[in-house]
């Protein structure tokens, strides 16, 4: 148990680091935020960093639990690890941008490339598709640094 809470904490903390820079660095870009303050601005940016933190622990654990082991990334991933992954990460980031575009809470500006046939963004798919791998590397690489004998 306290190797998977030292997993999952190093995981959030990379994962909020991660997606808070993701963010901030793909929003002026591609999205279009028309008449928000700056602190509706900023509260939008949390909910966005810290609900894709939540998307990708929610990856975590259920890999975790396919796996039946919280430690799996630390070995290589396997082929059902990858397919679970893609399907994961593209169906929430797929509904996440749906739902927001129907709702208005924002907007793609006309650098926003499409998934072809549809009205939904391709960055914020590959966002999570790239994304997640990478903070479970820098989980591994950090784990492995600072606990592994």
């Amino acid at each position: 148990m306290k190797k998977t809470l030292k997993l999952i904490s190093i995981f959030v903390i990379i994962a909020l680091v991660i997606f808070a820079a993701g963010e901030y660095a793909i929003c002026g870009i591609f999205y279009s935020m028309e008449g928000q303050g700056f602190i509706e601005h900023q509260l939008l940016m949390f909910s966005a960093f810290t609900g894709d933190m939540f998307i990708a622990l929610g990856l975590f654990l259920l890999l975790a639990f396919v796996n039946k082991r919280s430690d799996w990334f630390l070995n290589e991933w396997e082929r059902k690890d990858i397919v679970i992954h893609l399907l994961y990460s593209t169906l929430i980031a797929f509904y996440f941008e749906a739902h927001a575009l129907h709702t208005g809470r924002w907007g793609y500006n006309d650098g926003m490339p499409l998934v072809f046939g549809t009205s939904i963004g391709l960055v914020p798919v590959l966002f999570l598709i790239l994304l997640i791998p990478l903070i479970f590397y820098l989980t591994k690489k950090i784990y492995e640094f600072k606990y592994d004998d």
